[in-house]
């Protein structure tokens, strides 16, 4: 583990003076790890949380209001979609024989001029390591 000496870094910062000189200014600035409280240190092997995921959506993909079957679709993505993930869900159990999870993604898809806000799409249609990636946020 390094320590908080380690995270340290130099920064040389030069602007003119007024007489046409310059004046040199070191500043020293710790690492955000010396500035974090002991108390908000996670351990080595918890995942930290990500803000939102950045991936895609495979064609043909049906978009729902909620992470369920039964809700009601928001479209079909025509071919495939960029769509920035900002939470998953636990929702109806889907096999398509390649794929079966109950991960639901809950973000925004831009499929070419359509944007579809707020959408659910079943994990196995969303291109990801696994279901669901290390960090997400759980969102219901």
């Amino acid at each position: 583990m390094k320590s908080p000496d380690d995270e340290r870094a130099f920064m040389r910062v030069e602007r003119p003076c007024r007489s046409g000189g310059a004046v040199v200014v070191a500043a020293v600035i710790a690492g955000i790890t010396a500035l974090a409280p002991a108390a908000m240190a996670q351990p080595r092997d918890t995942p930290r949380a990500v803000a939102v995921i950045e991936t895609t959506i495979d064609a043909n993909s049906q978009l729902r209001w909620g992470p369920h079957l039964s809700d009601a679709k928001a479209g079909v993505t025509r071919s495939r979609a960029y769509f920035v993930i900002e939470c998953y869900a636990r929702g109806s159990w889907y096999d398509d024989g390649k794929h079966h999870t109950d991960v639901w993604y809950n973000g925004a898809v831009t499929d070419g001029d359509h944007i579809y806000p707020n959408i659910y799409s079943w994990g196995g249609n969303v291109n990801t390591r696994k279901d669901p990636p290390d960090g997400l946020r759980f969102c219901g």
